[in-house]
């Protein structure tokens, strides 16, 4: 089972506003230079900020957290992940109040011709108070037995796939977490109407026992 997370809505509302704000700029910089009034132009410029702002929110409000099954493949375009397991370590540089969890991801490219790369993949656990830290030295200590884990921005031919496992520090008292997933630049992401990563967008999570 598979589910696309690239929203072609609003990727397409961004590219009509993107396309607006860059024309109202150029006619803005053509009449200043011509010395003629820029007052009204400006504040379309500023209606077409806040009008894009408004839908932002709005889809964001819109928005539902959702759940997804482990080995559900969250695809964006071609480039699909999932996690595959997840459990728990002790954490034997940590002490007795710190818990290791060890997350595995299974990559795959799902085209059929073209390569694929990733644009900034990333994978974050979250707690109920708050998101987990990767632990550098765990995962050092992990790749030393289980060999070197795969690059999440990997370049993939077609149909190719791959497992990767990324170690988090979490309390000691945890019990339960989500696993998310997300791809594309975080500067650009955040303001892309639909994207899980615009503000305040709830996200698709992989929930995870680790007891």
């Amino acid at each position: 089972m598979q589910i696309q997370a690239v929203n072609d809505l609003g990727n397409l509302i961004f590219l009509l506003f993107f396309l607006a704000t860059v024309a109202l700029i150029v006619l803005i910089l053509y009449r200043s230079v011509r010395r003629r009034k820029t007052r009204i132009l400006a504040f379309a410029l500023l209606a077409c900020l806040l009008a894009y702002a408004a839908v932002v929110v709005a889809f964001s409000l819109n928005s539902e957290r959702r759940e997804l099954a482990l080995g559900t493949d969250k695809c964006f375009d071609d480039w699909c992940a999932t996690v595959s397991e997840a459990h728990s370590l002790p954490n034997p540089h940590g002490g007795a109040d710190t818990k290791l969890v060890a997350v595995t991801l299974r990559v795959s490219n799902r085209a059929r011709r073209a390569a694929f790369r990733p644009s900034q993949p990333r994978v974050s656990l979250i707690l109920p108070t708050g998101s987990a830290t990767r632990s550098a030295e765990a995962q050092r200590q992990f790749e030393r037995q289980a060999g070197p884990q795969e690059d999440l921005a990997k370049r993939l031919l077609p149909g190719d796939t791959f497992q990767t496992t990324f170690l988090f520090e979490v309390p000691a008292a945890t019990r339960e977490a989500s696993v998310a997933l997300l791809e594309g630049p975080a500067i650009v992401t955040r303001f892309l109407a639909g994207d899980e990563n615009s503000f305040l967008h709830k996200k698709m999570v992989y929930p995870i026992a680790v007891p």
